[in-house]
């Protein structure tokens, strides 16, 4: 490092209260010159910078397949289940499909936690490569299952991979984004999450239309193999983070990955922005360096800068969670049934797809508005909704002990007022938590980033099992 004491201050992680001063520069060669300690990544822009390349949006894609099988294999629980019936040795009971449906929590806790602490050590491509493997395994094993423990485990095991996807896919995107568009390219992933619950709500709907049950509940689960496996074919030709690839001394690659992602950029501007990223990992590596494993999580804590950011991206996820709306999602299929709809997976449609719709329109203009300002604005109507909801289900069960009874006829206009409820419910959620929550690592110091991506991640999904 150059001018190695002013610099080692900059990056020194025992300096409780450091704060780095942040100039404007209209010269990039000024800021190359003159500029000594770290540089805010937002001040180096690139010209067209905010117009994403072809190849930048093959990156996007493929990564943002994670998000598809995250969506996916929440969301088809909910049609799947069902069509079980007796397949399994038993009718399922109430407790066996709570468990069931858990069984992917509890395994993305793990994924979510071992996954994204050695995010650094593995690299991310080969986190996400160990996030399809286990959502390949994981769909197999419960397409193929006999007996409740068997699709408890298979369960288990595609939840590693469920965990995993949400802490690497974002985490990577945010790390080849171009500065001025990292908003809506997280936002792709974060699309691609509701976009795969559609999926696996349509095809649930179409398979309890017109495919047997004994047969139809295992295909659908089979057919989340289908994306893993393109994934993690198609991993081959994505790059390695340049941050990763800096820090493991792979400069001329990480210089390389930079010049296809910034395709009009000048030599100065990525030189300057392979500065940037040798800056942040310097701090990276200082840590790790000179602090033990214990040490390091121990300074998560302790350090106030890091704290602070660690309780605040927690608490986004675990209280984009604590909403109920993925709860909706699990049980949609049996809910919409319950109150009468004949095909409760097509009324399933109903959330996943207003979602969908609400988080393109957020990832749009989020850049523009701000993740604050959009939830600011938005949750009020999420509060409204949800006391809608809770007044609605009290009078539509009041009748029945306050208990979803099958075969009871409920109400049509109690019935009505609960999808309604619903409706102004998901929409704002949709504009807020659905997308917002996966820009955790925009709020991290990059030293403790993937540290700290799994860390709220992992609340995202104890908050989500609780």
């Amino acid at each position: 490092m150059p001018d190695g004491d002013k610099n080692q201050t900059s990056v020194n992680i025992s300096k409780e209260d450091s704060k780095v001063e942040i100039e404007h520069y209209e010269s990039v060669s000024h800021i190359a010159n003159t500029y000594d300690g770290l540089i805010d990544e937002n001040l180096v822009r690139a010209e067209n910078e905010d117009k994403v390349t072809p190849y930048f949006m093959f990156l996007i894609s493929v990564a943002a397949i994670a998000g598809f099988l995250f969506g996916y294999d929440t969301g088809i629980i909910g049609a799947a289940l069902p069509m079980v019936g007796t397949a399994l040795g038993h009718t399922l009971s109430a407790t066996e499909s709570e468990i069931i449906t858990a069984g992917t929590t509890i395994g993305a806790i793990f994924g979510a936690s071992i996954l994204g602490t050695m995010a650094d050590k593995l690299g991310r491509k080969w986190a996400m490569v160990i996030s399809d493997i286990a959502f390949t395994a994981g769909a197999i094993i419960i397409a193929a299952s006999f007996s409740v423990p068997q699709i408890i485990v298979g369960r288990l095991v595609l939840g590693v991979g469920v965990g995993g996807a949400a802490v690497i896919a974002p985490l990577y995107i945010a790390e080849l984004a171009p500065t001025a568009v990292r908003g809506r390219c997280v936002g792709v992933n974060a699309f691609f999450i509701p976009f795969g619950q559609v999926i696996a709500s349509a095809i649930g709907a179409g398979f309890q239309a017109g495919v047997p049950y004994h047969i139809g509940w295992r295909i659908l689960f089979a057919l989340g193999v289908v994306p893993s496996v393109a994934q993690l074919c198609l991993m081959h030709y994505l790059p390695e983070s340049p941050r990763v690839l800096v820090l493991r001394g792979k400069e001329d690659e990480a210089r390389a990955c930079l010049k296809k992602i910034y395709g009009t950029a000048t030599d100065d501007i990525i030189d300057l922005k392979l500065r940037i990223v040798k800056q942040y990992v310097a701090a990276t590596t200082v840590m790790q360096r000179d602090l033990s494993f214990t040490e390091r999580a121990k300074k998560y804590w302790t350090h106030k800068p890091y704290r602070r950011a660690i309780i605040s991206v927690s608490g986004v996820q675990a209280f984009g969670q604590l909403t109920g709306f993925n709860t909706l999602l699990y049980y949609s299929g049996t809910i919409f049934g319950l109150l009468g709809l004949k095909n409760g997976s097509a009324a399933g449609l109903i959330p996943s797809c207003l979602n969908a719709a609400f988080v393109f329109i957020g990832m749009s203009i989020v850049d523009k508005v701000g993740r604050r300002k959009l939830m600011v604005i938005f949750i009020p109507g999420m509060m409204v909704a949800f006391t809608w909801t809770i007044i609605s289900f009290h009078y539509l069960t009041k009748p029945t002990g306050g208990l979803l009874l099958e075969d009871y006829q409920y109400p049509t206009a109690l019935v009505g007022s609960v999808l309604g409820s619903i409706v102004l419910f998901v929409i704002p959620f949709g504009l807020t938590y659905s997308h917002i929550i996966w820009y955790q690592s925009e709020f991290l110091p990059l030293e403790i980033r993937a540290a700290g991506s799994a860390i709220s991640t992992t609340c995202c999904w104890l908050a989500l099992g609780g």
